[in-house]
């Protein structure tokens, strides 16, 4: 048998841009910033994650936003009115924590305001607005999928809460979207769409995938006409503990399902035919 002092343990990616470092206060500072490599390299990946939404069909027209926290009282958004498919390191825009832009020579998107207002709220460093069509097949009813049912999504995405319907790019908008994140960074936004913040702008694609491919598996499921299950309370004590395990907030006092009911039924429990075991709450 191999010794163990032949494994390695190769550390995970760092893909945080370490944002409290930076504070540039004059023009030149902020210009010299906003065209450094590092920076660049920042604007680089946003440009990758547009363009992976626009290929999976989370966003069409000019629709959705991503956005950075560079600095102290900066952030990198995508501009308005801009394919996020055909998007370039030369569209991104530079603001601050008002919202006020500083560089970039397309205007920036309105709804750069409510990415803010998560970060400042929750503390992300990263966001991402889309428009996946299951998600939003949930959101326009006015509900979202119940948790307890599949490990990736209760771990990853927590309980997705719903934010009242505002206008995009409004300090309603933004004020409902941050309150909400409280409970989870995955946000749906009634008859509006999806936020996600992360710890990167990689990660918040990754949750905006996630929440598509659950919301998807949860419509498709409904169709053989067969009641869902939910695990067991033990199962989602399991998903929370190992939610906490690699980082994601978990709100005190949350109780172990955001629903029982789905499609008008009451929804059984995961082996309960196997164990008797019953869900707690």
């Amino acid at each position: 048998m191999a010794s163990a002092d032949l494994y390695i343990k190769p550390a995970l990616p760092d893909r945080i841009f370490p944002w409290e470092k930076y504070d540039p206060q004059t023009r030149e500072e902020i210009d010299a910033f906003f065209n450094s490599p590092e920076i660049l390299e920042v604007k680089k990946r946003m440009v990758d994650m547009g363009r992976r939404l626009w290929q999976r069909e989370f966003v069409d027209g000019n629709g959705g936003n991503l956005s950075v926290r560079v600095g102290h009282d900066l952030v990198l958004c995508s501009p308005t009115l801009c394919s996020k498919g055909f998007m370039t390191v030369e569209d991104i825009c530079l603001v601050d924590m008002k919202a006020g832009q500083l560089c970039g020579y397309r205007p920036a998107t309105s709804e750069v305001k409510t990415h803010i207002a998560m970060m400042q709220e929750v503390g992300v460093n990263a966001c991402i607005h889309a428009h996946p069509p299951c998600c939003n097949a949930f959101l326009f009813a006015g509900c979202v999928p119940p948790n307890g049912i599949n490990p990736e999504a209760d771990i990853f995405l927590g309980h997705i809460p719903l934010a009242p319907y505002g206008t995009p790019g409004s300090p309603e908008t933004a004020r409902a979207v941050a309150e909400a994140s409280r409970q989870s960074t995955v946000v749906f936004m009634e008859n509006h769409g999806v936020i996600t913040g992360a710890r990167h702008i990689e990660e918040a694609e990754w949750f905006m995938e996630n929440a598509d491919a659950y919301c998807k598996m949860v419509l498709l499921a409904g169709l053989h006409g067969e009641k869902l299950n939910q695990v067991d309370a033990a199962g989602i004590a399991d998903f929370l503990a190992i939610r906490k395990n690699i980082g994601y907030a978990v709100p005190e006092g949350q109780p172990l399902y955001n629903t029982r009911s789905f499609n008008g039924y009451t929804m059984g429990t995961a082996g309960a035919g196997r164990s008797g075991s019953q869900p707690g709450s």
